[in-house]
């Protein structure tokens, strides 16, 4: 089991090292990036705990909602419900990178995929050089990396995602992601709490998500990054990238939350199948920083960037986009 562990994380880090390598697309100067190192990048902590049958392995602890009992039933054959041993665990699922420049693809080493997109290139302005009012504007490119299944990981488990990887989302070819006069009409409520006694609100939320509990019923905030609304790439610019580049990625998440591109996997509702909610669930995310620094610490949506490790960057040098490996809490009933 080790070594077919390790044939296809070297497998898999050969296809990316050639992926970057061999397109036909190059790097430029404003697009920078390194390939996506599955052994090395990852924080593995994050996995834990597995709870099998009531009983947990690895330590650490999960959120309320995330619970199984140790034996559960769900409908089988025919319809009929059967007995069931009830799992719980993290799985890595996606890849998102935050990108300063359209088309940038950072993880696969900086290649560039995109031309005729300069417009949409982030002005960006942190700490003490921002000025008041000042907008950060970026995009996303979202992978689905199911980890595990790639690497034929905890296949034991019997409710392993058994997709592959693949780039799944450009926000650049999206004009709604530019513009938050059409997203507000495609989200109605942004009205409700896009201003500043929503920003008052979620006060409780950002006290909570500093702790690492996120309040899920207050679905409009993220913790210290403020409101997510309106569903855009605009953040107002904070005292760090990472913490704007955060506040972008919670606001992609709940946009494709609303679309169906992300189910709910845990709660009572989730135990037998993952379900559709309006609204993400945030605390069934565990956000693993890998780019361009990764912290090795857990963070939420909603976690102030000095709390996981991201620190302002010291000069103008520095990059301003960032990498997120997305670990997905799943409760499952094994039949």
């Amino acid at each position: 089991m080790k070594r077919t562990v390790l044939s296809g994380l070297a497998a898999l880090s050969l296809a990316a090292a050639s992926l970057a390598t061999a397109s036909p697309l190059t790097g430029s100067a404003a697009c920078q990036g390194e390939v996506f190192n599955p052994i090395n990048d990852p924080n593995w902590n994050n996995m834990f705990p597995v709870t099998v049958a009531g009983i947990s392995m690895g330590g650490g602890s999960n959120p309320p909602l995330m619970h199984m009992d140790p034996i559960c039933m769900c409908p089988g054959p025919y319809g009929v419900d059967m007995p069931g041993i009830g799992m719980t665990y993290w799985e890595p699922t996606f890849l998102a990178e935050v990108a300063r420049t359209p088309g940038c693809m950072s993880t696969l080493g900086g290649v560039q995929v995109l031309e005729g997109y300069d417009e949409q290139t982030s002005n960006q302005k942190y700490g003490s050089g921002r000025d008041h009012g000042s907008v950060t504007r970026m995009q996303v490119h979202w992978y689905i990396y199911p980890l595990f299944s790639v690497l034929n990981m905890m296949s034991s488990l019997g409710c392993m995602n058994t997709s592959g990887f693949n780039l799944a989302d450009l926000t650049e070819v999206d004009p709604t992601w530019q513009d938050d006069t059409w997203t507000s009409i495609a989200f109605p409520e942004s009205a409700l709490f896009a201003n500043p006694v929503g920003a008052l609100s979620c006060i409780p939320d950002a006290v909570a998500s500093a702790a690492g509990r996120p309040l899920d019923m207050m679905f409009w905030c993220q913790g210290s990054q403020g409101v997510l609304y309106p569903l855009t790439g605009s953040s107002p610019t904070h005292s760090s990238p990472q913490g704007g580049n955060l506040h972008v990625l919670g606001k992609y998440m709940q946009r494709k939350t609303r679309m169906a591109g992300l189910l709910s996997t845990i709660g009572p509702w989730a135990e037998c199948q993952s379900v559709y909610l309006p609204n993400m669930i945030r605390s069934q995310y565990r956000i693993d920083p890998v780019a361009p620094v990764a912290s090795n610490q857990t963070a939420v949506l909603g976690m102030s960037e000095f709390r996981w490790g991201m620190m302002p960057p010291a000069n103008t040098a520095v990059r301003t986009d960032s990498a997120f490996l997305i670990w997905v809490g799943k409760q499952c009933c094994a039949l």
